[in-house]
């Protein structure tokens, strides 16, 4: 490169002057992984919340579902006949305003399994039903709750009391913890994309990076039950 530059200088272009000093090969920043509930850390997190917490912590888990999209479902949302959730639309952090999502993916069908189905139905039962049909509306029933209210009063305190690390953590940590949890369970990834509603595959991978499959742990595991038996063999004909 400096090659190419002193030659340059020489035909009589205008170059900037640049040394070693001034290159930097990589990068000094690493990001940090995104914050994730495991299978069992969000077992536990939805057994100790009350409601309405409870059942949004639910759908969190079971669906992969953005914290603006949960905030904006509404009862109409629910198909129990075909056990669907239907995702159109999101409320606003700021305004709490519902909005049509930014993008087409984001729109979508998700199955309603039959667990979150049952925590559906309980919820409903004794949901105070609102102008809006929003299924988790401030007290007043005028609009969505606050996804930093949900945060600070039904997040935190659980995860405070259940011991679990909460620095940075919100509700999308149900998100990449079910992702996790499709991708450690060798689900394929097109699935994966169809759930959580990337536009590009690409999103998926670069996100969900920190889980390992479970088919990777096999061939380790093998690798590493291959290796005790060699050593073994080694140390028994080294003590002949």
């Amino acid at each position: 490169m400096f090659s190419i530059m002193d030659y340059a200088e020489k035909c009589g272009t205008k170059v900037a002057k640049v040394s070693f000093k001034d290159l930097q090969l990589g990068t000094t920043t690493r990001k940090t992984p995104a914050p994730f509930f495991t299978r069992e850390q969000a077992a536990l997190i939805i057994e100790a919340a009350k409601e309405p917490f409870k059942t949004l912590f639910t759908l969190a888990w079971f669906t992969g579902m953005r914290a603006g999209e949960i905030l904006a479902l509404t009862l109409d949302d629910l198909d129990f006949t075909s056990k669907t959730v239907r995702v159109n639309k999101s409320a606003d952090d700021n305004t709490r305003k519902i909005r049509q999502p930014k993008t087409d993916s984001s729109v979508g069908l998700l199955p309603m399994p039959s667990a979150l189905e049952a925590v559906l139905r309980d919820y409903i039962r004794q949901w105070k039903p609102n102008p809006s049909g929003v299924l988790f509306a401030t007290r007043n029933g005028l609009r969505p709750r606050s996804r930093d209210n949900v945060v600070r009063c039904g997040l935190k305190p659980v995860l405070r009391k259940l011991g679990i690390p909460g620095a940075n953590t919100g509700l999308h940590a149900f998100r990449h913890g079910l992702a996790t949890e499709l991708v450690d369970s060798n689900a394929p990834l097109p699935v994966v994309q169809k759930q959580l509603r990337h536009a590009d595959i690409a999103t998926t991978l670069r996100i969900y990076t920190h889980a390992i499959p479970q088919s990777q742990r096999d061939a380790m595991e093998g690798v590493n039950l291959q290796s005790v038996r060699s050593i073994n063999a080694v140390l028994k004909f080294a003590a002949k």
